[in-house]
């Protein structure tokens, strides 16, 4: 029954009028599931899979593995030139028919070693920044690679060279071939499918 007074009979819930409170039922529990202040709960937690780095796939640790494969044979080419430099401009020299000893010394300095050992570990440290997903590093290594891969072809001009100053020679024209074909397969392995969405990823 209403009064003039209460209208809508809110004073007696159980007779069809509406629940005090803004529609809480006993218990001070929200009809409907919703929070009491706003109505939005806040976004769960990241899990830590979420969170994580991307997963490295195989390809880009087999490139790891490659690149430093070629950076090892780099240095040890460096000091076996070291042995072989004088040796190799001397046949060089009989192979264009210019007497030998106009060329002098031709050995390296021991600048030029270090400078060699300078640059191979400015290369590893590229090269483990790859690992880590870092394209700049891809890129890089990259466009050193192809500009190594090129100079490497046109000493393969001169291979027969190698081979000709003796046993030194020949494990020289060997550790190029073999760095060649790793710089090759770093490239290769950089750019597979799984480790483009790695490098895009990170």
């Amino acid at each position: 029954m209403t009064t003039p007074n209460d209208p809508y009979n809110q004073g007696n819930p159980q007779q069809g009028g509406y629940p005090q409170q803004g529609g809480y039922p006993q218990g001070g529990q929200p009809q409907g599931g919703y929070p009491q202040q706003g109505g939005y709960q806040p976004a769960p937690p990241l899990s830590h899979g979420e969170m994580a780095a991307p997963a490295r796939p195989k390809s880009v640790d087999t490139a790891y593995l490659l690149w430093l494969v070629a950076a090892g044979l780099g240095i040890l080419g460096s000091l076996i030139g070291f042995a072989t430099a004088q040796a190799i401009a001397e046949e060089t020299a009989r192979s264009l028919n210019v007497d030998p000893a106009l060329i002098g010394d031709a050995s390296p300095s021991y600048g030029s070693i270090i400078f060699s050992l300078v640059i191979a570990v400015l290369w590893i440290v590229v090269v483990m920044q790859m690992r880590k997903g870092a394209n700049w590093a891809r890129i890089l290594l990259t466009v050193l690679g192809g500009l190594a891969v090129l100079f490497g072809l046109l000493g393969l001009l001169a291979i027969g060279i190698l081979f000709a100053v003796g046993f030194l020679g020949a494990i020289q024209a060997l550790l190029n071939l073999v760095q060649l074909a790793a710089i090759v397969g770093g490239i290769i392995f950089m750019y597979k499918a799984d480790a483009n969405h790695y490098f895009k990823a990170s």
